[in-house]
C-alpha cells in the first residue's frame, strides 16, 4: 500500500503554541486539537477522489472466495472512500503508531477487494489512478486548510483559556 506521509513546515509558532495548549489543557486534548485539524486537511483529498472516480452504469455480480454470488452496485466503490482519522493519545510507539507520531489520518477505498486491479489495471483494464492523482495535485490545498483548521483550534483554545483566568 502507497504511504504519502507530509510534513508542514514552518508551523514552528503553531507547534509552540500547541505545546503551551498541552500545559494548560492537556496533552490528550491538545493531540485531539491536531487530529481535527489533519482530519479537516484530508478533506481536501477525500472530495477529489470523490469527484473523479468512475461509477459504472450496471450492477454485476461477482463469485466470493466461499462460492457464493454478491451483487455490487453501481456506486459502491464511491460509497466506501472514507477518511480514518486516529490519535496516540498515551504518546508511545505500538503497532498502530510509529516514533514520534501524534495523529495518522488515512484517506481512501477502504473494504473493496478490487480496488488494486482499478487503480493500477490489468492486462485487461487501463488505470484509473484516481488516488494517486489526488495525492499529486491537492497535497498542498490540503496542508493550506489543516494549517488554517489548526490556527481556528488554537485560537478558539487560547480564548477560552484566556476567558477561564479572568472569570478567576
Amino acid at each position: 500500500m502507497d504511504t504519502a506521509g507530509i510534513d508542514i513546515s514552518g508551523l514552528k509558532q503553531m507547534e509552540a503554541a500547541l505545546t503551551d495548549l498541552a500545559k494548560e489543557i492537556g496533552a490528550k486534548k491538545a493531540t485531539g486539537i491536531f487530529t481535527s485539524a489533519l482530519n479537516e486537511g484530508a478533506k481536501e483529498y477525500e472530495e477529489h477522489i470523490k469527484e473523479n472516480v468512475n461509477v459504472s452504469k450496471y450492477a454485476r455480480t461477482v463469485k466470493t472466495k466461499s462460492g457464493n454470488r454478491v451483487e455490487i452496485r453501481p456506486g459502491f466503490l464511491k460509497s466506501r472512500i472514507k477518511r480514518k482519522a486516529s490519535t496516540n493519545r498515551k504518546g508511545g510507539t505500538n503497532k498502530r503508531f510509529g516514533k514520534n507520531e501524534v495523529a495518522r489520518v488515512k484517506v481512501g477505498v477502504f473494504k473493496v477487494p478490487y480496488i488494486v486491479q482499478y487503480e493500477f489495471g490489468t492486462s485487461r483494464q487501463q488505470a484509473n489512478p484516481d488516488i494517486r492523482n489526488a495525492f499529486k495535485s491537492k497535497t498542498t490545498a490540503a496542508v493550506a486548510r489543516a494549517k488554517a483548521q489548526l490556527k481556528k483550534k488554537i485560537m478558539l483554545a487560547q480564548k477560552r483559556i484566556a476567558k477561564k483566568r479572568a472569570e478567576k
